[in-house]
């Protein structure tokens, strides 16, 4: 006999004896059972429903599975029909017995699991699930279990992924960070060298102009005394022969002696304390190549160095901003994507801020603007936004002066005040009096005003600048603060 389906060996057994069909009976859910077992199962049960899919059953009588039962007592004999199993079928079906972790089987029953109790949060054999302790409990088919914990950690995999790709977003983010860190020092520590070996050229060249003229004046006094020195000796051979001559003369006969004296009556005498070997200032001057020599140094280099009263903070320019060595002016430019996105940083208004915040005081600084066509500058609370599109005005803390296209120049109070400037400067005096609580805007050229914010918050302030965009090239120049000039002052107090 032939039949057209294809069994293992495991089809064949009983899902609730786990031994060869006896009597196979089939319910309408097309699950096979023993006669004796499925009667077992529904032995003293209200409601009769397959023990493995939990599908009630309306038939009290399940009819008979005829084929199943042809097909076990052929399998009982030794037959094997055709496309039922082969003898690699059986052995693959040993061994998947033999390879069967204990984990798929029921520790006390040694049976496999079929149904899995949601209560618990367990799999059950055949025989758990028949047991008082799941007699009331939500049991449902292992395969259908699985499938809806699955769509759960499917789901769930959803945040994790996302919070996955957060993570390595932000170790990329630091990755970057770390990159701009070493390149940020290597930069630094460039521009600090650069600016020392500056400032020691000018010593070098200061320490040897001062030894110059030391060696100069020493050279000088040197050849004042080699002259005397000479004069003196010349003095001394003269006077040597002279008292030579009138030792001889004082042994001579006195006729000769009277004769000789007359020539020395004829000289002028010379009296050596007439003439002072030592003269005034013929010593080095000490005094004045080493009074105060640090102080004239350092009182000369101011000369030599610029001092800005603003510096502009880079970890704070948005990415399209480019700023100078010195910290001190700002353009617009090309996006740098390598420049890490940290808080302080504007990610959409491009401005830059001062490195430092202004409290109690009077500040003033001079804003060299040029011929831009657009710029804004001023003031801004610490505490204003840095990411997304900024209002520029006075409300959400900023009080800065603008132009704009078409030399148009406003106050950014809300709404912006426009003003009307007798010409265009090309620098702007910004002078903040947080005694008064009160920023002006002025033409430095002469001192024009242009416009006085009044009632600022006793909150400390920060410059901001921002040189806005190119506009199409013609708005390429720099915002740059201008430097002022450094005096010193001596004052009569007495150090400590």
């Amino acid at each position: 006999m032939a039949y057209q389906a294809s069994f293992s060996e495991e089809d064949l057994h009983c899902p609730v004896c786990f031994e060869l069909f006896t009597n196979p009976v089939v319910l309408e859910c097309s699950h096979s059972f023993c006669k004796t077992c499925i009667d077992s199962c529904w032995n003293g049960q209200f409601k009769r429903i397959c023990p493995v899919c939990r599908t009630p059953c309306l038939s009290e009588r399940p009819p008979a599975s005829l084929v199943l039962r042809n097909i076990v007592e052929s399998f009982r004999v030794g037959q094997r029909p055709s496309l039922e199993r082969t003898e690699q079928s059986r052995e693959e079906s040993q061994e998947r017995e033999s390879t069967q972790s204990p984990e798929e089987r029921c520790s006390v029953h040694r049976k496999r699991f079929f149904f899995f109790c949601e209560d618990d949060q367990e799999a059950l054999c055949m025989v758990c699930q028949r047991s008082k302790r799941h007699k009331d409990h939500q049991i449902i088919p292992l395969e259908e279990a699985a499938q809806e914990l699955k769509k759960k950690v499917r789901l769930s995999l959803r945040p994790l992924k996302e919070d996955l790709m957060t993570f390595q977003t932000q170790k990329e983010e630091c990755l970057r960070t770390t990159r701009l860190i070493k390149e940020q020092t290597k930069l630094t520590r460039r521009l600090i060298k650069k600016d020392f070996e500056q400032l020691h050229h000018f010593l070098r060249l200061e320490e040897a102009a001062r030894i110059s003229m030391l060696e100069d004046e020493a050279e000088m006094k040197s050849e004042i005394i080699q002259e005397k020195l000479e004069d003196l000796s010349n003095k001394i051979v003269s006077f040597s022969h002279t008292i030579q001559n009138k030792e001889t003369d004082l042994e001579r006969e006195d006729i000769q002696f009277l004769q000789a004296y007359k020539s020395y009556t004829d000289s002028v005498p010379y009296n050596p304390q007439d003439s002072n070997v030592l003269v005034a200032d013929s010593l080095i001057d000490v005094a004045k190549h080493l009074g105060n020599l640090k102080f004239k140094v350092w009182e000369k280099m101011l000369g030599q160095v610029q001092y800005s009263p603003i510096i502009m903070d880079p970890n704070t320019a948005a990415k399209w901003l480019k700023l100078s060595e010195d910290l001190t002016s700002v353009h617009y430019g090309e996006l740098q994507s390598d420049i890490p996105d940290n808080p302080e940083r504007f990610d959409l208004c491009v401005c830059v801020l001062g490195n430092e915040t202004l409290g109690a005081g009077v500040y003033c600084w001079e804003v060299e603007v040029g011929n831009k066509t657009k710029w804004d500058l001023g003031v801004v609370m610490e505490s204003v936004s840095h990411q997304g599109i900024l209002n520029v005005n006075s409300e959400c803390g900023f009080w800065a002066l603008a132009l704009r296209e078409g030399g148009q120049y406003s106050a950014s109070t809300k709404p912006w005040t426009r003003l009307y400037v007798k010409r265009k400067p090309h620098r702007i005096r910004v002078c903040l009096n947080n005694n008064n609580k009160e920023i002006s805007f002025y033409d430095p050229l002469d001192m024009t005003h242009i416009y006085t914010f009044s009632r600022l918050p006793t909150k400390k302030l920060i410059p901001f600048f921002s040189p806005c965009v190119s506009d199409k090239g013609r708005n390429t120049e720099p915002l740059r603060v201008v430097p002022v000039k450094v005096a010193v002052t001596i004052t009569s107090e007495l150090a400590d």
